[in-house]
C-alpha cells in the first residue's frame, strides 16, 4: 500500500528525501530539510503513523522494508519524483536484520546504484567498539576495534559491513547516546529513587538530537570525506557525575547504585567504559554544537521538567 503523493507546486530545484525511521531522530531531520524546501518521504509499518506523518508534511510510504516473508513489491517502485537525493536509515537496532532490510531497499529502482546514485546514511551505534583495554586511554574514534556484545549492536554493525560490501555511496554515523525533549535516559528510576545497575565510575557519552540532526544533514551534503563518523559533544561524563546534576537540578535525593563494587558483572552486561571522540566529524564539517556538554543540553530540559 502506498501513499505516496506528487505534490504539484514542488520546487524544480529542491531535492527529495527518504528517511526510513521517522522516529525521534527521523523526524528532526525531516522538519531540517522540510525547512529547506526539501521533498521528505517516510517509510512507515502503520497506517496511523502515515496519518500523523501527513499532518506535519511528510509524505508517508507505507511499507515494512525489513519483512522477508513475502516477495509483495515495494511502494517505492511507484514513486514519481526528482532523483532521490538521500536516504536515511534511522530505525531501532532492535529490529529484524537491517543487513536483509537494505538489500531489499537496494532493489528500488528509485534508490539504487543505478538511478544516479542518492547518498545512504546509516545511523549505526557506539556500541559496536570493543571496550577499550583495562590499562590506558579510553578513548575510541573511527579507527578503534569493533567488537559488539549486544545484540541491537551487532545488529548495526552487520548493516554497516553490508554497506561497506554493496558499492552504495553511503556515509554510517555512529551516535553516542541520544536525549533531549523527551527523552533524558533513567530519569524514572531517578525519580522513583530505585538504584540504578551501573557502574558511576564509567563515562557516558551523548549527544542531543538536534546536534545529531545537524550532523545528518551536513554529512547529506557536498563530497564523501570520510565513510564512517563518529557523533557526539566530544565531552564525555562520569555517570555519577551525570545523574548527581540532575538530581540536584530537580530536586531528587542522590541517585543510588547498585553493584557499586562489583565492577566485573557491570562490564558482563555490556555496560562498557569508553570515551568517544568527535574530532574527525568537526574537522570534517562546520558543525557548530549547540550542546557542547551535558550540561548545556540538559539545563533547558530539566527547567522545563520543573516548571
Amino acid at each position: 500500500m502506498s501513499q505516496v503523493s506528487n505534490p504539484s507546486d514542488r520546487k524544480s530545484d529542491r531535492k527529495t528525501r527518504i528517511i526510513l525511521g521517522c522516529g525521534y531522530v527521523g523526524l528532526q531531520v525531516a522538519k531540517l530539510w522540510l525547512s529547506a524546501g526539501d521533498r521528505v518521504l517516510a517509510v512507515t509499518r502503520s497506517i496511523d503513523r502515515a496519518s500523523e506523518l501527513v499532518k506535519l508534511g511528510i509524505e508517508p510510504v507505507v511499507w515494512d522494508w525489513l519483512e522477508t516473508s513475502h516477495e509483495s513489491a515495494s511502494p517505492l517502485a511507484n514513486l514519481s519524483s526528482p532523483p532521490v537525493a538521500t536516504v536515511l536509515i534511522a530505525v531501532s537496532h532492535a529490529s529484524s536484520s537491517h543487513a536483509v532490510g537494505l538489500a531489499q531497499l537496494s532493489k528500488c529502482p528509485v534508490v539504487n546504484p543505478d538511478s544516479g546514485q542518492p547518498r545512504w546514511i546509516y545511523l549505526s551505534t557506539t556500541g559496536v567498539f570493543a571496550d577499550p583495554p583495562a590499562e590506558g586511554s579510553l578513548w575510541v574514534d573511527e579507527t578503534s576495534p569493533v567488537e559488539p556484545k549486544r545484540s541491537g549492536s551487532i545488529n548495526a554493525l552487520e548493516a554497516e559491513r553490508w554497506l561497506e560490501s554493496a558499492g552504495i555511496e553511503h556515509v554510517v554515523l555512529r551516535p553516542a547516546g541520544i536525549y533531549g525533549p523527551g527523552r533524558i535516559p533513567n530519569l524514572q528510576p531517578l525519580r522513583d529513587g530505585e538504584s540504578m545497575a551501573i557502574d558511576p565510575e564509567s563515562y557516558l557519552n551523548l549527544i542531543h538530537v538536534e546536534d545529531l540532526a545537524q550532523a545528518i544533514a551536513a554529512v547529506a551534503e557536498g563530497s564523501i570525506k570520510h565513510r564512517l563518523y563518529c557523533v557526539c559533544d566530544g565531552n564525555s561524563v562520569k555517570r555519577k557525575e551525570y545523574y548527581e546534576f540532575i538530581a540536584q537540578r530537580l530536586g531528587l535525593q542522590k541517585p543510588v547504585f547498585s553493584e557499586y563494587s562489583n565492577k566485573e558483572n557491570i562490564r558482563k552486561r555490556g555496560q562498557g567504559n569508553k570515551q568517544v571522540s568527535n574530532q574527525r566529524l568537526l574537522a570534517d564539517y562546520a558543525l557548530d554544537l549547540h550542546y557542547q556538554d551535558y550540561r548545556i543540553g540538559l539545563s533547558s530540559l530539566v527547567e522545563e521538567m520543573s516548571r
